[in-house]
């Protein structure tokens, strides 16, 4: 997964193959009860046409709405240390890297 800058409240979430899968886009919204404005980041299923989008989720910051588009393509969410058989501690971008590179057993068939 690879994300691109657009412009100052755009991103391109592209898959390994260079493909784009979704748009974030950061909005003003508004809180109904207390009419508080705050910043929604709204990540959308890519389409050239903007009619044909459909919505994958809304939320408060770019970090969860990344990690919402990198479990849609597949990647799994690596929130928390693992214990190996050995007892070392596996942190999480160590998974990543090891998921990555195919060695990580969730990773299954790999083709990337």
């Amino acid at each position: 997964m690879r994300v691109m800058t657009q412009g100052e409240r755009v991103w391109l979430v592209l898959d390994d193959g260079l493909q784009i899968r979704y748009q974030i886009e950061c909005w003003l919204a508004a809180q109904q009860d207390t009419h508080e404005s705050l910043m929604m980041y709204r990540v959308d299923h890519w389409a050239l046409n903007r009619a044909q989008r459909w919505p994958l989720g809304f939320y408060d910051e770019l970090s969860p709405a990344l990690d919402a588009c990198a479990l849609a393509l597949g990647m799994p969410n690596f929130l928390t240390s693992v214990t190996a058989s050995d007892g070392t501690i596996i942190t999480p971008e160590e998974q990543r890297a090891t998921w990555r590179a195919c060695s990580d057993p969730r990773a299954g068939r790999c083709d990337r």
